[in-house]
């Protein structure tokens, strides 16, 4: 989409020339927890996620970075200048790297581009609370319900992108993916929304906040 932060920094008449691209396989360990952040990126195409081990040696998925996301925005802007999780890529992954330093000045220099990056974090941020009022919802029904009319209040289109996989959505919302399947087929056959490749179209919004 041209109106996104990622598709304006990838094409801004400045600062483009400053990015650096890079092409990540399945499960390549990107930056390990403790690294110094020195550069932000954007994902052009893929998957990434920002994990943690507890001390039993339990994976835990912090986050998902997908096509236009940027990342590790919030870390640095909150002084955080070391990864505090291990960035992974999911799936084979383009990343477009750019110096924190080009970054910032960017940011400083046109208005527009700081702007267009508030709107963004500020998305990104109301993406994540909703992620996280998503997990006081019992049952998968409800859950898949929320995040739906959450993601809908973002975009305000009906269309909604769904995640890369089945397996990173159901992580997102802490269910297993065989009972996520279940549960999508049941919805979608129900009519509450049809699913077209890896686009969702609602098509029953107020079933679904009914759910609640």
């Amino acid at each position: 989409m041209k109106t996104t932060f990622a598709y304006q920094c990838l094409h801004h008449k400045t600062y483009a020339k400053y990015l650096r691209f890079e092409t990540y396989k399945t499960a390549h360990v990107i930056h390990p927890i403790g690294s110094t952040i020195d550069e932000f990126g954007i994902v052009v195409d893929g998957c990434l996620k920002a994990e943690k081990y507890t001390v039993n040696g339990n994976e835990v998925c912090c986050a998902y970075f997908e096509n236009n996301d940027v990342f590790p925005e919030f870390l640095y802007f909150t002084g955080k200048k070391l990864y505090t999780y291990s960035l992974v890529a999911v799936k084979k992954t383009e990343v477009a790297w750019i110096s924190t330093s080009v970054f910032e000045r960017m940011l400083e220099e046109d208005h527009d581009m700081m702007y267009a990056f508030m709107l963004y974090i500020s998305k990104r941020g109301m993406k994540n609370q909703a992620l996280l009022n998503c997990l006081y919802y019992q049952t998968i029904a409800q859950r898949v319900a929320f995040w739906l009319v959450s993601m809908n209040n973002l975009g305000q289109n009906e269309r909604i992108p769904l995640p890369k996989s089945q397996t990173i959505w159901a992580n997102t919302l802490h269910v297993s993916r065989s009972s996520l399947n279940q549960e999508i087929k049941r919805m979608e056959k129900e009519g509450y929304f049809r699913i077209e490749g890896h686009t969702l179209i609602l098509l029953n919004k107020e079933g679904l906040e009914q759910l609640l």
